[in-house]
């Protein structure tokens, strides 16, 4: 992925170059247009330290189309994968997403230990599914009420 990114940064710096030489722009002349140093316009131009924020003044300085540089699809793999814990996290946010918004599993006042047994989850993970689902009462999907040391949670009317 960081060779794809490389290349297409050598690409639109080659790009700039192109253009400032068609509008027969020196470095210095981009840079009186942009504020952008020279050094920077260099260094762009060779596919090296850009920002969107240079990107985009560049290309208006030099009348291009931002979209121009994009014809092809760009590949969305990031470079690196997440975590096996986090990818679980993620997955059992989707799942209790799912109970909350897009069942009738908390029509009826629930448990945690009820939630937990649902998603096939260990009862070790009480105390921070606790928290789960007090973040969804906060927002307003679910209310609770309160029987001694427990609470049982439902869809809010």
């Amino acid at each position: 992925m960081a060779d794809f990114n490389k290349q297409l940064l050598e690409h639109i710096g080659l790009r700039f170059r192109a253009r400032r030489n068609e509008l027969y722009y020196s470095l210095r002349d981009v840079s009186d247009l942009t504020g952008i140093s020279m050094g920077t316009l260099n260094g762009i131009e060779k596919g090296r330290g850009m920002t969107l924020s240079n990107f985009l003044t560049i290309c208006r300085s030099l009348e291009i189309q931002p979209n121009t540089f994009f014809q092809n699809e760009i590949p969305l793999t990031p470079p690196y994968s997440l975590s096996s814990e986090t990818q679980e996290r993620i997955a059992i946010s989707k799942k209790l997403d799912s109970l909350v918004y897009h069942s009738d599993f908390f029509e009826t006042a629930r448990r945690v230990a009820e939630v937990l047994a649902e998603l096939g989850i260990d009862k070790d993970q009480s105390n921070k599914f606790s928290v789960h689902l007090s973040a969804y009462c906060e927002a307003g999907a679910l209310t609770f009420e309160q029987y001694g040391n427990y609470k049982k949670y439902r869809k809010k009317k």
